[in-house]
Order: C-alpha cells, then structure tokens, then sequence
C-alpha cells in the first residue's frame, strides 16, 4: 500500500498585512495536516477492504495454498500466451482462439480447486464495490459546471458586472464607495501559485501527475496517469491533483465568499486502455475535472467545486478509449461558495485553479488511464454572501 500527500506554492505571508499573517500561516498548516490526514486515513480503509476480500477468497477455496495455486497457474498461462505473440510464429496467430484456450486452460484450474468461476466473481465484485466506496470519497463540495454559451441568460442573471467584456480585460468604472456586498474582480495577472498532489495505490500500480501554472495568464493544468502494468487481484489507485492560481483578498464584510470563475479550456482529453481477461475479472475507473475555490482560511474545511467533466468506464476484456472532454476554446463558468464564514477586515490568501480526481480499481485486468486537462482563468469575481 502507497499514499502520500505534497504541495508546492509561492504564498508569501510577508505581502499580507501583518496583523493577519499568523492567520493565514495556521490556515496552510491546518490544510496539509487535513490533506494528509485524509490521504492515511483512506489508505488505511481500502487496505481493510482489500485484505477482506483476500480473506474470503481464502475461505471460498479452503486455503491460502489452494488459492496460490490458481495464482501460479494463471501466471504461466499469462507467460505462455506472451510467447504465443512472438515473431514469427506469433504474426500469424489467432489471438481469438489462443485467448480462448488460455481461459479454458485457468477455468479447469479453478473448478479443480472445487469452485466456480461465478463463485469467485461474486466475491471480487462484492470487494469491488465496497472499494468503491472507499476510494470515492473525496473533500470538498460539489455543484455542476455550465458551458457559458449554452447558458448564457443564466451568466448574464448572476452578476451585473456580466454586461461588461471582463474577459477582454474590460472593467466598470468606480463610482462612489464599494459596498460591502458588492463583486470585485481579480486576474489575470495573478501573483501566486499553489500546487497539492493526493495519491493512494495498491503496489502494482505507478501514479503520476505534471502539473503547469503560469500565473501572469492565468493558465492551470494537469496531467493525471495511473498505471498498471503486471496485474493481480484487488489493484486499485487514486490520485487528486490541484493546481491554483493565487491572490490577496480582504473581506469587505463578514459571511460565506462566493466566487464565479470564468475559464477557457485549453485541453480536455480522458483516455484509457485495459487488457487482460478472466471469467471473474473486473475493472472499474472514474475520471472527473472541476474548477475548484480555495481559501486559505482556518474556518474554511475544504475546497468548493464546480464539476465540468465525468468519465466512467467499466469491462474486463481488451478495450480503449480516447475521448475529448469538452469544447477546446469555449467558455466555461463555475459558481461556488466557500463552506465557512470570515470576518470583516480579515486578508487572507484566495486560490482558484482546477482538480483532476482520477481513481480506478482492477482485478485482474491491465490499466493504462490517462487524464489531460488545461484552463485559462480569465476572470474571478468575488464577494461576501449572508
């Protein structure tokens, strides 16, 4: 079993007035001991469910040693089919048919040890979901996302700054005094930058992520990939990353901060591939994408999201995908609100960015799942919300 949680930011404390620095020192402190604390803590509970699941796979062929057994003779049957593949026999070879008898080969495996194929998949289907349950759990709460073109009365009703080109770097003029509930906009140019990176896995799987920031265009993206190269049973990973563009904020009054974030898609893109076969194999994987508030604040727990994207596949068999997750170069916009107040006259750091949450579990079955996505945050208005 493999977690860990990371961060890399530029948040200089110093450029906040000095009477709220320790305030936002025990905001970042209390995050990354939330984050990590989290991270152990799902770890902790999909090694319990996986070690279950082992166990009543034990109990179904009596013994450990019975069980191996079946291990053994589905690793040689796997070793066998990749000679089978070798040139120059295998240029010729009916992988249909050789796949076949491989299956063949482990089912009278199996039904020698006195159990069915149907018996041992309902075992692992059952561990499967219970994973599922684990691994989907994630901090932070959630709305859906809008493409703005498509819901363009809806943006144009949210705010009244929406008569205005902000995205072209017009801003209304200042008349008068700024009321306390009013919008103000920020970026681009943002001046920092804040970066997290969640990863859970089971040994066999490699997780990775490249993450990209450019703070004067506004610009964030990740690369999320979790692979799977020798498969076993109960396989499973998960990897959150967070990538943010940072500002300073002062509260013109107390209550929630509620954030529309208006951002152009560079690169949507989810793709995945999966190998292998089994009477009782089975794989499961999510991709998702959100824009996402952050507040380094102590009173707020978690991040807002606005979900954008969904990818969910499911099978045991040779498959791929490769598909565009949405419109490059369309708008899109997310209305969040933060799950905590804060006090008027406070200053503290706001970030506004994007998540991947990527997790897939497998028994059995090969996994190569790829996410890729990039945003242009072009504006973010920001106000106070009884």
């Amino acid at each position: 079993m493999n977690s860990s949680y990371s961060t890399s930011r530029k948040l200089p404390i110093e450029r906040l007035p000095s009477k709220h620095r320790a305030l936002s020192q025990k905001a970042i402190e209390a995050q990354d001991a939330r984050e990590s604390k989290f991270t152990q803590a799902k770890a902790e509970k999909a090694e319990a469910v996986i070690e279950n699941g082992r166990r009543k796979v034990r109990d179904l062929f009596g013994s450990s040693k019975s069980y191996s057994e079946l291990r053994e003779v589905m690793s040689r049957e796997n070793e066998a089919f990749r000679k089978l593949r070798e040139p120059p026999g295998g240029l010729d070879l009916d992988l249909d048919r050789a796949t076949k008898n491989r299956l063949k080969k482990v089912n009278a495996a199996l039904k020698k040890q006195g159990v069915e194929p149907s018996q041992l998949r309902d075992v692992v289907r059952a561990t499967g979901d219970r994973l599922n349950e684990v691994l989907n759990g994630q901090r932070g709460t959630v709305r859906p996302g809008f493409n703005l073109a498509n819901n363009l009365t809806q943006w144009k009703g949210l705010s009244a700054l929406h008569q205005y080109a902000l995205d072209w770097g017009e801003r209304p003029p200042v008349v008068g005094p700024v009321e306390p509930y009013d919008w103000q906009i920020f970026g681009p140019e943002f001046p920092y930058w804040n970066l997290a990176f969640n990863e859970v896995h089971s040994d066999g799987f490699v997780v990775q992520r490249q993450q990209s920031v450019f703070e004067k265009f506004g610009f964030v993206g990740n690369i999320a990939t979790m692979v799977l190269g020798d498969a076993d049973d109960f396989d499973f990973a998960h990897a959150i990353v967070d990538t943010e563009v940072v500002f300073n904020y002062e509260a013109p009054a107390s209550g929630r901060l509620e954030a529309i974030v208006d951002a152009i898609l560079t690169l949507g893109r989810h793709k995945l591939s999966i190998r292998n076969e089994w009477g009782w194999s089975e794989h499961w994987t999510h991709q998702r994408n959100y824009l996402s508030l952050n507040l380094f604040h102590p009173n707020i727990t978690e991040r807002s999201l606005a979900e954008m994207s969904h990818f969910h596949k499911t099978g045991a068999g040779d498959d791929s995908w490769d598909e565009p997750g949405l419109t490059p170069s369309d708008h899109y916009f997310g209305q969040m609100v933060s799950n905590g107040t804060v006090q008027q006259g406070e200053a503290f750091f706001v970030g506004v960015g994007t998540r991947t949450f990527d997790i897939t579990r497998a028994n059995d079955v090969g996994v190569d799942s790829l996410s890729d996505w990039g945003w242009l945050i072009r504006s973010v208005e920001v106000r106070i919300v009884t």
